[in-house]
This record gives C-alpha cells, structure tokens and sequence, in this order.
C-alpha cells in the first residue's frame, strides 16, 4: 500500500513534471499490466488516461473503469486498488494532484464556497477534450528537459481546472469539484480497523477520516476506550505475531505488512510488545 502523491516522489519509474508539495503533475508509462496497486490518497487527484485503461476499486461498490480519453476524480482519504491495463502493449497516464487550499482558489473564481454532502465521496468520471490532451501534451513536452519552477505550478493545476471547466457547458466537473470541500467524517471504527496496517502516523488518520487532531483523539477514545497510539501498536503487533507464524513470511515482509517502512524500528518495538526479537519468535513457532 503507498500513501500518493508521496510514494510517487520516491519511484524512479514515474516522471514528475511539477511537485510544489502535494500539489504536483506526474507522468507514467508501463507496458506492463500493473494490478492489486494499493493507494491511500493524501490529495485530490485527476488521473487523465492517455493510451490503455485502469479500473479503480473501492471499498463503496462497482469498480470504476477509466479509458483512453477519459479522466477520473479521485477525493481525498480514498483508499483505492487500480489495476493498469495497456492497450496495444503501452498504459500511459498524467496525475493531477491539488492539495485544499488549491481548491478553494479555484472554487472561489466560481464564486463557491463549502457545502455540506452526505454519505462518502466517489470517484467521478469524465470525457477529456482535444484542448487538456494539447494542454497536457505542451507540458510533458516544456518541461522534459527543464525542471519547472515550483511557483508556476499551482499556476498549471488551476489553468488545468478552468481548461476542463470550459469545455463541460454543464458544470458537472465543477459540481463534483465542489463536492470535494464537503469534508464528510468517514466512520471511524470502519476505517480503522481496514486502514491499521497502512504506513500512516495518528496525524495522517486524523486528516484521512475528515478531523482535526484533537477530535481524533477524542472520538478515538469515544471508540475504543484507548489512544491512537497504543491501538494502533496493539493492533499491528497482533498482525505481525500471526504473519510471524507462517513459514512463508520474512521478518521485512511481516513489517511491511504491519505499516513500518523502518525495519529496525519495527524489530525494536516487536522486542518492547513481545519481549523477544522477531526472529526469535518467528523460530520458535515453525520449529
């Protein structure tokens, strides 16, 4: 599982075009089916398909298929599984990232402001146009050999939205844009318990079930009568004591598994919950 846009910043197999923190454009091009990618989104995306084909699936319903000449918006806290699909041996794409503020920019030329949206925010389909593939083409192209400049790219994503905005006469990309800023809670004992084994801090799922810290914590508590923090331990650690027991997981595995991207750190506090190493557990349990 990856926290994007993030984890694309660390892979050598996806281009980014424009990064201004998690407002930013990247490119990627496989000949290879790609399936089961896991993704937890810390930003609204816009995925553009440019040859081939993905379907998303969520945990709300029908998978969601996006084609050539298609785009998907993808909200905030979405946990997602893509499967890349190419078409005549290529799948290739541009991402779209906006972080709030971004939003709110945008949405306030349209003179908007927040609305209230009951129940959770899907993924949104749409037609491309003739002027975003050209828009799209000239950046790939301006910035394949020059390293843009963070302050246009902010620039970019907004001339992005209006570019798409001009070509929907019925303001149906707008309206699912707006819809971003509802900031729906998501049930929290629900994605917990889905989302404990992720790589993410008690900040990150503050921000990805729609609350500030404080009300995290508190409705954590409300919950299940403990911290975040000591939850979150206990849970990961029952996790990795059962990975632990099969003869087909490796102690990195069984870290990864349980959300630690610090092996030495997952071992240290394995030691801490268990009081032996997992190594030693793990022996003592296939012998």
């Amino acid at each position: 599982m990856r926290v994007v846009p993030e984890a694309f910043y660390q892979s050598a197999g996806i281009r980014k075009i424009m990064v201004d923190g998690q407002c930013c454009v990247i490119h990627k091009q496989t000949d290879q089916q790609d399936l089961d990618n896991q993704r937890l989104l810390s930003a609204h995306a816009l995925t553009v398909v440019k040859k081939g084909g993905l379907i998303v699936h969520t945990d709300e319903g029908i998978p969601t298929r996006v084609v050539k000449d298609q785009m998907v918006l993808l909200p905030k806290g979405l946990y997602a599984i893509t499967d890349l699909i190419p078409e005549n041996d290529v799948f290739e794409a541009v991402v779209f990232f906006f972080d709030e503020a971004l939003i709110e920019q945008y949405l306030r030329t349209k003179g908007l402001h927040a609305i209230e949206v009951h129940g959770e925010r899907k993924p949104s389909v749409f037609t491309s146009s003739v002027s975003l593939s050209v828009f799209i083409d000239q950046l790939l192209s301006l910035y394949e050999l020059v390293e843009a400049d963070t302050a246009l790219v902010r620039l970019k994503l907004l001339e992005a939205l209006h570019l798409i905005d001009s070509k929907d006469p019925e303001g149906r990309f707008t309206d699912k844009v707006h819809e971003l800023m509802a900031r729906p809670q998501k049930q929290l004992k629900r994605f917990m318990q889905d989302h404990f084994d992720k790589p993410l801090a008690v900040e990150d799922y503050a921000r990805l079930t729609g609350r500030s810290i404080s009300s995290f914590r508190r409705d954590f508590h409300k919950e299940f009568d403990t911290s975040p923090k000591h939850w979150l331990i206990a849970q990961r650690m029952e996790r990795a004591r059962k990975l632990l027991g099969r003869s087909d997981v490796s102690v990195s595995l069984a870290a990864e598994q349980c959300g630690y991207t610090d092996l030495p750190h997952f071992i240290k506090s394995f030691k801490k919950y268990f009081t032996v190493s997992p190594k030693q557990y793990a022996l003592s349990k296939r012998n």
